[in-house]
């Protein structure tokens, strides 16, 4: 007695764009908190407050990056798998989502920060925007890449 197995096509697609989900999203998180990294550094020999601020240091933008880009790759997955077309889609969301993450270092300026921590000055508050910009000109052309790429 033979039995035949047989692997449906469809089922192999989807298991490797996951997997390649899963590294794409991995290697945008390295590459975006080693950027932001260097971007606060750097700009922390510049403007010493934007380093001394106790409201972030390099394990906060290491989280939050990773946390922000983790949701991303979960909403870039929901579009990739509901949309026409996924990449215009993301973008327009990712974008939103952008504008959107600029509302916690603004209201820091305005004192609006964790308990205890002083209000972020102006240099802080760019920093940190651009924090943001950095991570979404890293993540966003990677996950839409992967879309180009089916």
């Amino acid at each position: 007695m033979v039995n035949e197995i047989s692997i449906s096509s469809e089922k192999q697609v989807a298991k490797s764009q996951s997997g390649r989900l899963i590294w794409v999203s991995l290697t945008a998180m390295i590459v975006a908190i080693a950027a932001n990294l260097g971007l606060y550094y750097a700009v922390g020999i510049l403007f010493p407050d934007v380093a001394t601020w106790s409201g972030v240091g390099p394990g906060q933008i290491a989280g939050a990056n990773f946390v922000y880009l983790f949701i991303g790759a979960l909403v870039f997955a929901v579009v990739r798998r509901k949309s026409p077309r996924p990449a215009r889609h993301f973008l327009l969301i990712a974008s939103i989502g952008l504008l959107l993450s600029f509302a916690l270092p603004i209201s820091a300026g305005f004192g609006y920060g964790a308990p205890g921590t002083p209000p972020a000055s102006a240099a802080t508050v760019v920093t940190l925007c651009l924090m943001h910009i950095v991570s979404f000109a890293i993540s966003v052309p990677m996950f839409n890449r992967l879309v180009s790429d089916k």
